[in-house]
């Protein structure tokens, strides 16, 4: 009944049924979108000729283009050709660059939500909680901003005794999630999930992988879909690889567990009992896939050569930009290249490192498609690092969804209504719908025929303020020009 409601209310504001085009006069209009073309992600429709009306930092109706003249004291944008849908969210980020660089990449990109997975960013030199705080007060431009607690180490817990304190100061200074990081020891794991939960604490994180996969979906989102090539259902893969057995680990038996694991995984049976219990679980994913679709693009010579060409990474900074384009440098390329080609070669896998790595890619795009199908919720987070930059790493986070096999309109659905539902906000944003918070971009072409038109951003409306297609374009020569200096 609810539902109906709603969806009555928002038929009658745009005039498509007898009534009121306006859903209150108490509020005074600021601003009116004219004759845009009104993306709602209600459903997968495009509304064309309407005019968005704001006023006190919501949307306040939504009219036929026509009917934009009643508010004669309020700023007209012209919205001529223009697409109207909600501000995108990047639910996986880490700030390694001046945070009002960061912020802007993001504007520039319609990422008006960004939801920062590492307090320890910026090597205790950026005050997150602070940056958090400013955003609100509009003191400083920029998407909203999340932030998770301290990425939790078992090494950080001496026995349960401790689980209190932590989720004590997680609550304390009102962190936007507890995140769980690495391997934890069962009593601690449980004690960190079943605390969080009477607290009323989003708890997100890596997968448990010395447990089985029901532990891991304790959480209420998990973070990276290339976590499940080291999850078993059982207890397997942790016993392979004997996790907590050996002191300092042997990543010879972790390879061997992996290497098993995606045999494993290339069974459609053995897959879908994965996704029968994922989607069980309730559970949201964040796959952050475009972080691990770069590693062929690292391992193999010739693409390596050719990331130097990628005009997104002006807006790196140059000593980022330089030690990821270093072949000696590159984290991924000295650290994966001889552990991997070392392993490969003892497995008597002929492979190249580049087609080992697309294999794996390949089984997490299905995975993504079969978790989608499912009705598993899925989240878009980006987790830039090395050679992506952030805002644009949201569309190419994007493109593999697309790939995996999600349309755009439920690409463009997890980045806006999923994540919106996950916050516990949908009945206020993640749709453009009258009395919903006025967080939106302007597109210049239809992103539901074409998901990289979700790239061509016009301008950004958020925090009560309207950032022109020109601003944004002289934010981002700002940014390439501080990068080039640092």
């Amino acid at each position: 009944m609810l539902q109906t409601l709603r969806i009555t209310t928002f038929f009658l504001a745009i005039g498509i049924l007898p009534g009121a085009a306006q859903a209150t006069d108490k509020v005074e209009a600021g601003f009116v979108f004219d004759h845009v073309t009104v993306i709602p992600m209600t459903r997968d429709i495009a509304q064309a000729d309407m005019s968005v009306v704001v006023g006190g930092g919501k949307i306040i109706a939504i009219v036929k283009g026509t009917q934009s003249n009643r508010y004669p004291h309020a700023r007209h944008i012209d919205g001529r050709g223009k697409f109207l849908m909600p501000g995108l969210s990047d639910m996986h980020v880490h700030l390694r660059m001046p945070p009002q660089d960061f912020f802007d990449l993001n504007l520039a990109s319609g990422v008006t939500t960004v939801f920062n997975m590492g307090m320890a960013d910026g090597d205790g030199k950026i005050d997150h909680l602070a940056l958090r705080a400013s955003i609100e007060a509009g003191t400083m431009d920029g998407p909203r901003y999340l932030v998770s607690g301290p990425q939790l180490e078992s090494f950080m817990f001496k026995s349960v005794k401790d689980v209190d304190a932590i989720l004590q100061e997680n609550g304390e200074r009102h962190y936007d999630a507890v995140k769980i990081h690495g391997d934890l020891p069962p009593d601690i794991y449980n004690a960190l999930i079943t605390g969080a939960r009477q607290r009323g604490f989003r708890i997100r994180g890596h997968g448990q992988h010395m447990m089985p996969l029901a532990q891991t979906l304790r959480m209420d989102c998990v973070e990276h879909i290339e976590e499940l090539l080291y999850i078993s259902r059982d207890s397997s893969f942790g016993q392979e690889a004997k996790f907590g057995v050996e002191e300092n680990g042997n990543i010879n038996n972790y390879l061997t567990a992996y290497y098993h694991n995606i045999s494993h995984l290339e069974d459609h049976e053995y897959r879908a009992e994965i996704v029968k219990d994922i989607a069980g679980s309730g559970v949201y994913w964040d796959p952050t896939l475009i972080i691990y679709s770069m590693i062929p693009t690292y391992v193999s010579d010739d693409s390596f050569a050719e990331l130097a060409h990628d005009p997104r990474l002006k807006y790196l900074p140059e000593s980022m930009r330089r030690e990821s384009l270093d072949k000696d440098k590159n984290e991924y390329r000295s650290g994966l290249v001889p552990v991997f080609s070392t392993f490969l070669k003892s497995v008597g896998d002929p492979s190249s490192l580049k087609d080992h790595f697309d294999h794996n890619i390949d089984i997490l795009l299905t995975l993504i498609r079969e978790l989608h199908e499912a009705g598993v919720p899925l989240l878009v987070g980006s987790d830039a690092f090395g050679a992506l930059t952030p805002g644009f790493a949201q569309h190419q986070e994007m493109e593999l969804l697309v790939k995996a096999g999600l349309t755009p309109f439920q690409t463009l659905q997890a980045a806006t209504v999923n994540s919106a539902r996950y916050l516990g906000e949908f009945d206020e944003a993640g749709t453009i719908e009258v009395g919903k918070r006025a967080d939106f971009i302007l597109l210049g072409a239809n992103p539901l025929t074409d998901i990289h038109n979700a790239e061509d951003v016009q301008g950004v409306f958020t925090h009560g303020k309207w950032h022109s297609a020109e601003e944004l374009r002289m934010r981002l020569a700002r940014v390439a020009k501080d990068a080039a200096e640092n």
